[in-house]
């Protein structure tokens, strides 16, 4: 991870998502999670796909596998669980956290803080969440009503981070904002 520092990555959704039929397991209203779905993001170096490539289990829920691809190669996968609490992450590039980490609340009015602590291959991730309803406009326009995740000030190892997310209803994440380190 110390290789990342001073990293910065802000990603906006700018082509679109495709949302097939299928379905595998529960989802969220704010982050719909199908087999097939793909969501295309713009960021320095070129655009980036995420796409949800299957299912597999996370726990004692049914797990949906992303791949994040640039340039045609996947360069990370993760699984991510829809839980009672909302969604977690439960595994990113086969490293697993000893607690799966919440990312986005089941109900965002109702948890609008909460705490993450734990370890992925012996290095500490502990930090403050906060999610909020706000407006946000990207380059494929303007989404209301969506949840803004912030982790601000987030500890990996002994770097410092910083990750929001801003998710609007029936699309999924239209905004990442990421900084590992000083940038």
């Amino acid at each position: 991870m110390k290789r990342l520092a001073g990293l910065t990555v802000l990603a906006v959704l700018t082509v679109g998502v495709t949302l097939p039929a299928q379905e595998a397991g529960d989802t969220h209203p704010y982050y719909p999670l199908k087999i097939g779905a793909e969501w295309t993001y713009k960021v320095q170096g070129g655009p980036i796909k995420v796409k949800v490539a299957g299912t597999e289990k996370a726990g004692m829920f049914t797990g949906y596998k992303l791949e994040t691809s640039a340039q045609n190669k996947v360069s990370a996968t993760e699984t991510v669980a829809v839980t009672p609490e909302g969604v977690k992450r439960f595994n990113v590039n086969q490293l697993s956290p000893e607690q799966p980490i919440l990312f986005l609340p089941k109900d965002p009015e109702a948890t609008k803080t909460w705490k993450v602590e734990t370890k992925v291959a012996g290095q500490t991730i502990k930090g403050d969440f906060t999610a909020t309803k706000t407006n946000v406009t990207v380059p494929k326009g303007t989404y209301n009503d969506v949840i803004h995740v912030r982790g601000e000030n987030m500890q990996i190892g002994s770097t410092s981070t910083n990750v929001e997310y801003w998710f609007a209803k029936d699309v999924g994440i239209v905004k990442l904002k990421f900084t590992l380190g000083t940038q």
